[in-house]
């Protein structure tokens, strides 16, 4: 190891001297923003895929057994796995989600340490493969975040170097899984408070346009996949509603996410917790079988006009073509999807709840037009609706509504819904704002004073 480590040690010093004999700095860091965008890629493509391919294992699974009461016990599982893992090889020091990534820019340089390069891959990878209801962007984005932390550091970059790089990481891995460069760099600007500036803006360009083509190379296919619609301009009042809908469900989520996590911060991480999470968690997939994993293909399948999907496996799933059904199901899955988020990750589990924000958005989208639609008081396009509601949750549970509009923009397919996404969005972030003056993301960090009131933008 000593000589491996030295070896490598060379290596940089020499770098360092090709660095200042051929090449200019700005050059330099566009070149390893380059190659920070293919690792990070490949990083968020292999977790993304091992995890797909978990999910399908179970769903066929499923329909081989035609009942999901063994599926069901896989979380309890991957959260145990990934709960030993934390404890016992990581001794507890692997900090999880991304408001750690928030504090080590503030506080520490941007200084990340190297275990997050692989500790997040691995326990997310046990975590939501084994049917965690949470969603994959928190792990990918600290994997990312720590690649371009620890490349910046072991090129003896300067601070200001190091979080520039650290940035390039996260909006590639953001990139990489939904194909969306521009919704990669915003999400870096909204969510971590950057300066924008135009040295810094096009490093994380080429990361994040080097990440999204890693991916398609390396998946053609679409992680997520959507279909918008032109939009009827006599919608609007809907989506009018819609926005406020989504706003009070982002409310909903995110006190949600603050009483669990407050019940059980009081207590340290334990076999009890993990027990005490994980079992309520087991239980109510068993019952609402869409909360198994991420929850994009029940999505997927929505958004294909498959709405038997919604009662899947379920004990209603014999009532798949009765509008109660349908509609109370959707109800319970818009209830439980935060809770089961949050009991995953009480329970050992390594995850966030930024799938789980958009999950619920589209639930609630397709309810929304579902009820309208059965109603007959007009007929809506419901896709539309179920990417616009995601949008709308997503940017109020984050308070980064830039983020959420140029996302679901761009994974949707084009820009076609562009106006419905800003209604949606603004009134949703504005109705949240009223009730939630901090984001999922900062606020431990304000209550521990590490960010103040003068740090954080001041949304109106």
């Amino acid at each position: 190891m000593e000589g491996t480590g030295n070896k490598y040690y060379r290596l940089l010093v020499k770098l360092g001297n090709i660095r200042s004999k051929y090449t200019s700095h700005r050059n330099f860091l566009i070149l390893i923003s380059f190659i920070v965008g293919v690792i990070a890629a490949l990083a968020a493509v292999a977790l993304k895929v091992s995890v797909a391919f978990f999910e399908h294992r179970a769903e066929s699974m499923n329909d081989w057994m035609g009942s999901n009461w063994l599926s069901a016990i896989f979380p309890l599982i991957g959260t145990g796995l990934s709960f030993l893992l934390l404890t016992r090889f990581f001794q507890g020091r692997l900090n999880r989600g991304i408001g750690f990534i928030i504090h080590n820019i503030v506080a520490n340089k941007g200084r990340i340490e190297k275990r997050h390069t692989y500790g997040h891959i691995l326990t997310a990878a046990l975590t939501t493969g084994f049917g965690g209801s949470v969603g994959l962007e928190a792990p990918i984005v600290a994997t990312g975040a720590a690649i371009g932390s620890n490349t910046g550091r072991d090129l003896r970059l300067s601070s200001k170097d190091t979080v520039l790089l650290l940035a390039c990481g996260t909006a590639s891995g953001i990139a990489a899984v939904f194909n969306s460069p521009f919704a990669g760099i915003i999400f870096v600007l909204e969510i971590f408070l950057l300066d924008f500036t135009i040295p810094f803006f096009i490093p994380l360009l080429i990361s994040t346009a080097t990440a999204t083509v890693v991916s398609q190379l390396i998946y053609p296919g679409k992680f997520i996949f959507t279909a918008s619609e032109s939009w009827n301009i006599q919608a609007i009042p809907f989506y009018i509603c819609l926005g406020i809908a989504c706003g009070m469900v982002s409310v909903y989520v995110t006190h949600m996410v603050e009483w669990i996590e407050g019940f059980f911060h009081k207590r340290k991480m334990s076999w009890k917790t993990w027990l005490m999470a994980g079992v309520p968690l087991c239980g109510i997939i068993f019952f609402l079988p869409g909360l198994y994993g991420e929850g994009y293909s029940t999505i997927t399948q929505l958004l294909a006009g498959n709405y038997a999907a919604i009662t899947s496996h379920s004990l209603l799933q014999g009532y798949s073509t009765e509008i109660w059904a349908v509609i109370l199901m959707s109800v319970l899955l818009i209830t439980f999807k935060v809770i089961c988020a949050v009991l995953t990750i009480c329970a050992g589990g390594n995850g966030g709840v930024f799938a789980p924000s958009m999950i619920t958005g589209g639930i609630t989208g397709f309810l929304f037009a579902y009820l309208v639609n059965v109603t007959g008081i007009y007929h809506l396009n419901t896709p539309n609706f179920i990417i616009t509601a995601m949008a709308g949750v997503l940017a109020g549970v984050m308070h980064a509504p830039l983020t959420a509009i140029f996302l679901l923009a761009e994974i949707s397919g084009g820009y076609k819904l562009f106006v419905p996404l800003m209604i949606v969005t603004a009134i949703s972030y504005f109705i949240t704002r009223k009730y939630i003056k901090y984001s999922v993301y900062h606020k431990s960090l304000v209550e521990k004073k590490i960010l103040s009131d003068d740090y954080l933008p001041d949304h109106f």
